[in-house]
């Protein structure tokens, strides 16, 4: 596997605010611990070896921490959908869902319905190259 391109703190942070004045919502962090968590899971390690073995892996871990964790004000699930739809891109994968079931997917996240592997294997089903 190609070395992944991650997003930092500041890049999530920055999604979230844009999304924020595109659609409304308070802005701001809620908790800052949880922010850094969520963004630490997708290029957690052990023994050299990344925990989540592909990109469709990481991005659902950006897209379910960011949606559990809560950690903005507002726009929790917006900023999980859209960071990971961005860390998508920047590893050249594009998604091609249609809305709704995208928003269905992580209305569920939110939920507790479907788990990490259920929307990995979302990311796989709807992915396709970047050109």
């Amino acid at each position: 596997m190609k070395e992944p391109v991650f997003l930092g703190l500041d890049e999530v942070i920055e999604i979230h605010d844009d999304q924020i004045k595109r659609y409304g919502g308070l802005p701001g962090v809620r908790d800052i611990d949880l922010l850094k968590s969520a963004i630490a899971m997708p290029p957690a390690g052990f023994g050299g070896e990344y925990l989540h073995t592909d990109v469709f892996e990481m991005a659902s871990a950006y897209l379910f921490h960011i949606v559990r964790n809560h950690p903005f004000v507002d726009g929790n699930k917006r900023t999980g959908a859209v960071t990971s739809i961005v860390f998508l891109l920047m590893n050249g994968v594009e998604l091609h869902a249609d809305e709704d079931s995208f928003e269905k997917m992580v209305l569920s996240v939110a939920e507790g319905k479907i788990d990490k592997a259920a929307v990995a294997q979302f990311f796989k089903d709807n992915a396709g190259r970047v050109k």
